[in-house]
């Protein structure tokens, strides 16, 4: 199926959601903010309205107010013109701005701001829908009032007109209990049934192969509403789309009109609710049959489930732990969707992922559709399994003050390999991320193996910690370490957990255990002598370490001598045991030589400083204890 035919099935799969408005929390920490969102019926837009006239079942003025900025957007009816007006006149069948809808408009508005026509023609037009029989109440009793032509006049009177050509919305009260005409499901499915039938002009519809109602000016406000960009548009007054091969657009392609509405609408609704934004693209990942689907754009703290009884008898998290909770939330959709093979044609049950954006990434021009993949439920269930699975690593859970064992959301990755220091944060360059996300894409929705460059480029920027702060530097170098554990998976590499290999003999893995090992001892000392937080000489020498190991680990080890003479017995003979012991297994490899290190050696340190973390040091307390 093509991209319209499953956006449109989708709409059909979710007729139950069409005008059911909902809250969505958009944003993270500071940033988060409410926005509502709802799935447009067919023929219908959304605008913010700035005012709110109140009338009765007979067409009677009885109060006008201004809209709350936080209960502005409003449904309504629009016409192909209207929808994509942009000069001239072109009125909305309904709701619309003052110069549409007031018949006294021209008696408060300059000379020059005069539009009696455009008032003319909103009438004219909204006659032809409220005359008929079967047109509900609301609208004859909204066109009854707007004869009368005072509408300038009821907001003088209400003090209400402030000079600006507001969008106006209508609440009509007598006739049932919803007296938003906006929510009114009634005037939806009205208007649809109306405008339909005047659609005269068809065509083949290339998405269904029938012969329905075409359309050439298909929607936009695709990513916002601000949103100009078109996915489909015929303007070919400058010669870019079809002329010199066709004579007309419809030789090119034709779209149904009611097909159009429907993929358009879903698209916008699935973008507002479930969208990620990278940059200026928008990326969705659904369901056509409605069912909740695992973000490819999140980290793994999407699976996880309060299963604290099971920390609690392991102590801390481990590995094991995450496949088992990762397994039962995979297990879950696969539930789901086995069921759903009951509820919806065969077709439709099935995972997209698509992705759009502009060339220049502004809210102009042709919308394209940088990404799309359709898959079987399974079969993109068992890929995400797969990515979650191998590329993770242990992370600090600041919401439960310990470390967890999890995978760094594409984001993550993208400030591992290519992100810098800015104030607080660490962020990459706008266009940098977006083509770095675009590339992850493929290798978490479809299982291709993740760039050697990006790892390589996470392993040089890590290797530089002096650049970042230390909180920040440390959720950098586990997301790197992820990185490298899927490098490993990816390319037939020995693979390492973050459980530290004591029997490992891999030179970088050793040389970043011996690291990891310098840098305790001195930090160990520092916070023993109050120093706690003062840069140890690992840190500091840290990139030269990564390009000439041996020769920069001798001066590092000069630099520990006074930090040595400071422990007790049991401590200085504990550090310095472990640091022979990984000198030993270099030395019997005839590995303890200067050629730079590669992707291990961060491994070998980050789990060598778990073990630091996680080991109860008893071993040291006893010593110290005897000495």
């Amino acid at each position: 199926m093509g991209w319209l035919n499953v956006l449109a099935a989708t709409y059909d799969n979710c007729i139950s959601e069409v005008g059911e408005s909902e809250t969505i929390r958009k944003g993270k920490g500071k940033k988060a903010f409410d926005q509502t969102v709802v799935l447009l019926p067919v023929s219908h837009l959304t605008n913010n309205a700035g005012i709110e006239i109140t009338i009765n079942e007979n067409g009677e003025f009885k109060d006008a107010v201004k809209v709350d900025k936080n209960d502005q957007m409003t449904i309504m009816p629009v016409t192909e013109d209207s929808a994509s007006r942009s000069s001239g006149i072109a009125p909305m069948p309904l709701f619309d701005k003052l110069s549409y809808i007031a018949g006294d408009y021209d008696d408060h508005a300059a000379e020059d701001k005069k539009k009696r026509p455009y008032y003319e023609k909103y009438m004219e037009q909204l006659h032809l829908w409220a005359d008929l029989p079967n047109t509900p109440l609301k609208v004859k009793a909204i066109c009854a009032y707007l004869d009368r032509g005072t509408v300038m006049k009821d907001l003088t009177d209400k003090n209400i007109y402030d000079g600006t050509d507001v969008f106006v919305r209508f609440k009509v009260t007598g006739i049932d209990m919803e007296t938003r005409t906006w929510r009114d499901k009634e005037i939806y499915e009205s208007f649809i049934r109306y405008y339909g039938a005047i659609l005269t002009e068809t065509d083949i519809d290339y998405t269904t192969g029938e012969l329905c109602p075409d359309t050439q000016k298909l929607p936009s406000k695709i990513r916002n509403s601000g949103d100009k960009a078109k996915i489909i548009s015929s303007n070919d007054t400058s010669n870019y789309t079809f002329r010199g091969r066709f004579i007309s657009a419809s030789e090119a392609v034709a779209v149904g009109y009611e097909v159009s509405q429907k993929a358009h609408n879903a698209l916008r609704w699935l973008i507002a609710r479930q969208g990620y934004h990278n940059g200026s693209e928008a990326i969705i990942c659904w369901s056509p049959g409605n069912d909740y689907v695992p973000s490819p754009m999140n980290d793994s703290s999407q699976f996880e489930k309060d299963d604290e009884e099971e920390e609690d008898k392991i102590g801390f998290d481990t590995e094991e732990l995450f496949a088992k909770r990762l397994n039962k939330a995979i297990a879950g959709y696969r539930q789901n969707f086995d069921r759903d093979i009951r509820r919806i044609e065969k077709d439709t049950l099935k995972v997209v992922v698509m992705a759009v954006d502009t060339a220049d990434g502004s809210g102009q021009g042709r919308l394209s559709i940088t990404y799309y993949n359709e898959q079987e439920p399974q079969h993109f269930l068992n890929n995400i399994l797969k990515w979650y699975s191998e590329c993770c690593w242990e992370f600090y859970a600041k919401k439960k003050e310990g470390f967890l064992i999890g995978t760094p959301s594409p984001e993550d990755i993208v400030a591992a390999a290519f992100g810098t220091q800015r104030s607080e944060f660490v962020d990459a360059d706008e266009k940098m991320k977006k083509k770095s996300i675009d590339r992850l894409l493929p290798c978490i929705v479809q299982g291709r193996k993740i760039p050697k460059d990006m790892v390589y480029a996470a392993v040089r920027n890590v290797s530089n910690p002096q650049r970042f702060k230390e909180a920040n530097w440390y959720r950098l170098l586990a997301s790197a370490c992820a990185m490298i554990k899927k490098y490993q998976y990816d390319y037939g590499k020995e693979v390492f957990s973050v459980a530290l290999n004591k029997e490992s003999m891999d030179r970088d893995y050793l040389f970043g255990r011996l690291l990891a090992v310098a840098h305790k001892l001195e930090d160990y000392v520092n916070f023993k002598s109050g120093n706690n937080g003062r840069e140890t000489s690992a840190m500091r020498y840290w990139s030269t370490y990564a390009q000439k190991p041996a020769r920069t680990f001798m001066t590092i080890r000069d630099k520990l001598q006074p930090y040595i003479s400071k422990l007790k017995t049991g401590v200085r003979n504990y550090y310095q045991s472990l640091a022979e012991e990984i000198f030993a297994k270099l030395e019997e490899t005839k590995s303890f030589n200067n050629e730079p290190l590669k992707e291990n050696y961060l491994l070998g340190y980050y789990s060598q400083m778990a073990e630091f973390r996680n080991y109860k040091n008893t071993e040291i307390n006893e010593e110290e204890e005897s000495s």
